[in-house]
This record gives C-alpha cells, sequence and structure tokens, in this order.
C-alpha cells in the first residue's frame, strides 16, 4: 500500500490478510521492525511462541541480491527469522545479460550460489530453520533493458532451480505464471500457461505469482485469477500424469463392449469420468449454435461474472474481537 508509511506497510498487509484469508500467508518484508512486529502479530493470534512454531500460519520471503550478495538489511532480517524459528523463503532474482551470465546453466550456477549462501546463513544462526531454496529468476529483453516476466526462458530457469534443490533434497519455491502482456489476451494466456507447466512437471513444490498478475508481475486482476485458477488447474492435471493400473488399463470395460460398440453407458465410464479428466469452468467446449445461443459468452466475461459472484458471497472469518480489539491496542500502527 502506498498509502501508508514505509515502517508501517509490513504489519498492515499481513493484519489485512489475516482479516480476510483462512490460508497459510507468505509474503516479503521490507523493514526489521515489521518482520519483529509481524511475528509478534502471530503469536499472539497462535496462543504463544511455541504454538506459532508448531504449526505456523505465517511465512518470510527474503532476497539475495544478484550477482553474490547479501545486503545488510536482508541479512538481518533472515537472521531474525532464523531466530526466531520461522519458515522463510530465500530466492535470488538473477536477470540474463544483466545480473547474471545470459546463458540459463550460467545464471542457474550464480543462483545456486546465492539462495544457498542464504540456506547457510539461516542454518548457522538457528540449526533447523525451515527454509525453501527459492528462484525468482529470469530474463531480460537486451533490447531494451527490460525485465521479462513471461518468456519460456524464465519457465527453464525455475524448472532448472527445482531440478537443482531436489538433487540437493531440499524445498523449493519457484516463479511461473506471470505476463508481460498489459491485458487479459492471446499473449497472456500463453505465456501464462507455458510456464505453468514446465515449472509444475519440474516437481516444483511451491509455485509463487502464477495467478492475478499481469504486466510484468506490476498490476493484479480479480478477472485474472478466475482465469488462472483454470490454467493452474490444467497445470496440475498434466502433474497428476497417466495413471497405469489393471483398473485404468480397463481390459474387462474392453470385454464388455467388444468389437464395435461405444463405452459411453459402460460402469468403467461412469466410475472414472470425473477422476480421470479435467473439468474447466471457463472453456467452452459447446457446438458454435448452442454457444451463440447462451449470448456468445468469453472466457474474460465469465471471468468478470464469476469474480464478482466470489467477491459478492465471500464472507471472511477474521479473528475474535477481543482479540482484533488486543491486537490494536498493542500495535497502535495497524489501521482500520
Amino acid at each position: 500500500p502506498n498509502d501508508l508509511p514505509p515502517e508501517d506497510v509490513d504489519l498492515n498487509r499481513f493484519h489485512s490478510s489475516i482479516l480476510n484469508c483462512s490460508k497459510h500467508l507468505m509474503g516479503g518484508i521490507y523493514t526489521l521492525q515489521g518482520t519483529l512486529d509481524i511475528i509478534e502479530m502471530a503469536e499472539r493470534i497462535a496462543g504463544s511462541p511455541r504454538a506459532l512454531r508448531e504449526r505456523p500460519f505465517v511465512s518470510f520471503i527474503t532476497c539475495v541480491v544478484s550477482p553474490l550478495k547479501i545486503d545488510d538489511l536482508y541479512g538481518d532480517i533472515l537472521c531474525h527469522i532464523a531466530k526466531a524459528g520461522m519458515p522463510v523463503a530465500i530466492p535470488a532474482e538473477p536477470l540474463t545479460g544483466a545480473t547474471a551470465p545470459v546463458t540459463i546453466a550460467g545464471l542457474l550456477t550464480g543462483l545456486h550460489a546465492e539462495t544457498l549462501s542464504g540456506v547457510v546463513l539461516a542454518q548457522l544462526v538457528n540449526p533447523g530453520t525451515p527454509v525453501l531454496y527459492a528462484c525468482t529468476a529470469t530474463s531480460t529483453d537486451l533490447r531494451t533493458m527490460g525485465y521479462v516476466s513471461g518468456s519460456v526462458e524464465m519457465g527453464l530457469i525455475n524448472a532448472g532451480a527445482a531440478a537443482m534443490a531436489q538433487y540437493l533434497n531440499l524445498p523449493n519455491y519457484t516463479t511461473a505464471g506471470m505476463s508481460d502482456a498489459k491485458v487479459v489476451d492471446a499473449q497472456n494466456g500463453y505465456e501464462k500457461a507455458v510456464t505453468d507447466v514446465l515449472v509444475a512437471l519440474s516437481g516444483s513444490n511451491f509455485i509463487h505469482d502464477a495467478a492475478g498478475l499481469v504486466e510484468f508481475a506490476s498490476t493484479a486482476s480479480y478477472k485474472q485469477y478466475v482465469i488462472d485458477d483454470e490454467i493452474i488447474g490444467m497445470a496440475m492435471r498434466a502433474v497428476r500424469g497417466i495413471e497405469v493400473t489393471d483398473e485404468t488399463i480397463a481390459l474387462d470395460a474392453y470385454r464388455r463392449v467388444g468389437p464395435g460398440g461405444n463405452f459411453l453407458a459402460d460402469p468403467h465410464t461412469i466410475s472414472w469420468m470425473r477422476r480421470e479428466h479435467y473439468q474447466p469452468k471457463l472453456s467452452d467446449r459447446q457446438l458454435r449454435i448452442n454457444w451463440e445461443k447462451a449470448g456468445g459468452p468469453t472466457v474474460e466475461e465469465k471471468a468478470v461474472a464469476t469474480a464478482k459472484r466470489l467477491l459478492a458471497d465471500h464472507k471472511p472469518l477474521g479473528l475474535p474481537g477481543n482479540l482484533n480489539d488486543a491486537l490494536r491496542a498493542e500495535f497502535p500502527k495497524i489501521r482500520p
């Protein structure tokens, strides 16, 4: 939020997210005091420091500066996160030809050293600190020196980083599903789909920035979240792969149907049709005549309608009133 002083941003971002979301929260932080405030607030909500460590509902992102540097601020922040025993992703964000060699292998070599330096620092401060080997790297358009978020090379880089982490048996955090497009258009779709599938099939444990972002990750869009949910659903179906068992090979179904028959009403079809195939919510699979009778809705139009419905129906769980009042009293920087 740009309407807050920098020193108030961290606490307010996390507090607002806690009030409006029941999922685990991960975020970058900008100040050391903000980091300490968030940890203390989370301890109050969890009931105790021990309860928070046993089941952390927040985690953090710190950054190594490419090439090959941990700056003073993020070094201090990482050390305090480690002392508190909180989960942390430690990405580097080298850019090909700018803050890393232009070759993907060269970039990955530097990234490996950079993110491992953060992992090692966290373990030196507090052995056993839960860490994620992380990558937010991408390519540079050397014609303009512009940051590129939707290139196929970005997908390859992050898939490569996931492979490096798996080689070391470390959980990993990567990036995919972004686009350089300014609107929801064909470029938006193919850039997101290609990188999502590449990185998902690499075996990454945590793919961030994959939903809701356009224009180099500088713009968030409600309708884009809905569209990205569909792209991610397809990618995860690809990750699940092809299950090969006696039941899926379906020899019994072949025997029942016989030559020239069909499988529409066969028990095997009834049993497997929902499990085997991803069912999209936005994609249109009707005949043109039926699509036209329905008004010819586009994916974008359906995504807007879905987003409006979700926003209207959403009822945040929030926090118990007395707890939220206590947090506001203890942390006066929290805004209404």
